[in-house]
């Protein structure tokens, strides 16, 4: 009872501001929030392995020459048919490559050359631009609450407006149950 004459009472907030991310914790959003970016950025093998063109593994056991080593957070060349890369959790996937290989499924033969005994799927252990979140998605919505950890992960300003009141039931010891209203300035109203 307590709680239906209190949503009764309640009106809609009006008022906004624009604050930073920062402050914006516990805050409501009074627009949603869209990604300027895709996440990832650009196609990424999500595994330390070899890059290659999954055409020239038709068995397992088949050898590629190793026509490069591309880090995390590097983009390699293009790569040539009937080669592999070898390649970083993070790393580019480099143009030409259609699927990677985790690495505990090859062996490397030298320095410059790699037996894959696995045969490949295209497009295995490779995360696709925008595959996450897509430049333009909607990533927080109007009326949702920002919480700290959203707030320390971005530099923007949100457009907000402070909740007014939150309601909790309490119970004494006999029984009878009684709201508090905390207010927008932290008093505790009954």
């Amino acid at each position: 009872e307590a709680l239906a004459k209190l949503i009764a009472g309640a009106r809609p907030v009006h008022e906004r501001e624009t604050i930073s991310a920062m402050d914006a914790t516990g805050r409501v959003l009074a627009f949603a929030q869209y990604s300027t970016i895709n996440v990832p950025d650009h196609d990424n093998t999500s595994m330390d392995g070899y890059a290659l063109r999954a055409a020239d593994v038709r068995a397992a056991g088949a050898m590629l020459a190793l026509s490069q080593r591309i880090p995390a957070g590097h983009v390699g060349a293009p790569l040539a048919a009937g080669t592999a890369a070898r390649i970083f959790t993070g790393a580019h996937v480099p143009a030409g490559a259609d699927a990677i290989v985790m690495q505990e499924q090859c062996e490397a033969v030298a320095d410059n050359a790699v037996r894959v005994n696995a045969v490949p799927q295209v497009g295995q252990w490779i995360r696709r631009r925008g595959e996450d979140v897509r430049a333009g998605a909607t990533v927080l919505t109007r009326g949702g609450a920002v919480v700290h950890q959203l707030a320390q992960r971005h530099s923007q300003r949100f457009r907000s407006r402070r909740a007014y009141f939150s309601v909790d039931v309490v119970d004494d010891q006999l029984g009878r149950s009684s709201a508090v209203a905390a207010g927008h300035d932290g008093l505790a109203r009954r």
